[in-house]
């Protein structure tokens, strides 16, 4: 792993989201000081900034290729960026409100999968949804409530039932809590549906 592979992977990811969101995104390979004068510091650094969403993440990636290096990037920043530009990012080419999600190879989901470097879409969330999960990130765990009187975020920790049943579409029941996510408000209790 060198730099030059993590600055590959950046650009990857920027492309993403530059393609399909129209946000600049600013990569900085500089160590921040505070690493620098540490026993072991980092040898290389990356600073991944979309400064329109005031999303930032900087890590000293690990993974041997771009696209681990893009994955590993995308898993920190997938959920800000869907909660604060408030579109489905990267749109599955069959539609739904589930974005494809990270892999180490590319964005994978139902509809099929896209490269790194390569997503040209984001969606508008579908307004006729209601009650319903409706996306939800399983390396995060962090999803969207669908709900018409506005959308609810929540994580693992508010949910109440086995976190391995969350899937879009999923009915449930919720309690707004305080503060927002983003552009949404807070669930401070969320429970499957019963039938």
């Amino acid at each position: 792993m060198d730099q030059e592979i993590s600055r590959l992977g950046a650009d990857l990811l920027a492309a993403d989201i530059e393609s399909a969101l129209g946000f600049e995104v600013h990569i900085d390979e500089t160590i921040p000081e505070h690493l620098r004068s540490q026993p072991s510091p980092p040898a290389w650094w990356i600073e991944f900034t979309v400064p329109a969403l005031n999303v930032l993440v900087g890590c000293a990636p690990g993974e041997h290729t771009p696209s681990g290096v893009a994955c590993r990037l995308a898993r920190g920043i997938q959920d800000d960026v869907l909660a604060r530009s408030g579109k489905i990012w990267p749109a599955d080419p069959e539609g739904g409100d589930q974005p494809l999600l990270p892999t180490d190879d590319g964005w994978h989901g139902p509809g099929g999968s896209i490269p790194y470097g390569q997503v040209k879409t984001a969606s508008n969330p579908d307004p006729s949804l209601d009650g319903v999960v409706r996306w939800w990130l399983p390396h995060s765990y962090d999803g969207l409530i669908a709900s018409t009187s506005g959308d609810v975020w929540f994580s693992l920790w508010q949910y109440q039932g086995d976190e391995r049943r969350i899937t879009p579409g999923m009915p449930v029941t919720w309690t707004v809590g305080e503060g927002r996510h983003g552009k949404y408000r807070k669930a401070s209790e969320v429970r499957p549906a019963q039938p």
